[in-house]
C-alpha cells in the first residue's frame, strides 16, 4: 500500500468524523454564548445599571430648585435613555448567560424598578439595595467567566496577598505622612 494513500485516507476519515461530531447537537441541553459574548453582555449590563441611577439621584436633588428646569429635562431624557439600555442590556444576558446569571441579572432589574417613583426619603435605601443587587450580579458574573482565582492556584494567591500587604503598608505609611 502506497504510504500517500494512507495518510489521504486517514486524512479523509479525520475530516468526516469531524464534521459528524461538529453537527452534533444534542436536544434540550442548555447552551449558553462563548466567554466572551457573555462578559460583554455583562460590561453592557453593569454600565447601563450604574448609569441609570446616577440621573435619578441628580433629578430629585434638583426638583426642588428653581431655575434648574432645563437641566433636570436633559436628566429625564438620560436617564429614559439608561432605562432603556438596561431593558436592552437584560435582554443580552437573557440571550447569553446561565439560568443562574439570568435570575441575579432580574433580581437587580427587580430593585432598580423603585428607583425612578422613590421619594427623595426612599431614595437612599433604594440605592444601597441597587448597589448591593449590582455586587451580587458582579460576584455571579466572575464566577461565570471564572474571572475568580482558584483553590489550586497558589502562586496567583501568594501573589494577591503579598500585593495586599504591601498596598496595606504603602497606605498606612501616606497616612503617617501627612
Amino acid at each position: 500500500m502506497d504510504p500517500t494513500i494512507g495518510s489521504a485516507g486517514i486524512k479523509a476519515a479525520g475530516n468526516i468524523s469531524s464534521t459528524l461530531l461538529n453537527r452534533y447537537r444534542p436536544v434540550g441541553v442548555v447552551r449558553t454564548g462563548s466567554t466572551e459574548d457573555r462578559a460583554q453582555a455583562y460590561r453592557r449590563f453593569l454600565d447601563a445599571a450604574t448609569h441609570g441611577t446616577l440621573p435619578s439621584h441628580w433629578i430629585r436633588r434638583l426638583n426642588n430648585t428653581s431655575g434648574t428646569e432645563g437641566l433636570t429635562n436633559h436628566l429625564l431624557a438620560t436617564q429614559t435613555e439608561a432605562t432603556t439600555e438596561l431593558i436592552c442590556a437584560l435582554d443580552g444576558i437573557r440571550l447569553c448567560a446561565p439560568d443562574y446569571v439570568i435570575a441575579k441579572a432580574e433580581d437587580l432589574m427587580r430593585v432598580w424598578a423603585p428607583n425612578t417613583e422613590a421619594t427623595q426619603e426612599e431614595f437612599p435605601q433604594i440605592l444601597q439595595a441597587t448597589t448591593n443587587a449590582r455586587m451580587a450580579f458582579l460576584d455571579v458574573a466572575r464566577h461565570d467567566l471564572n474571572y475568580e482565582p482558584k483553590k489550586w492556584h497558589l502562586l496567583a494567591r501568594w501573589k494577591e496577598s503579598r500585593y495586599l500587604k504591601k498596598a496595606k503598608g504603602a497606605s498606612t505609611q501616606s497616612v503617617l505622612g501627612q
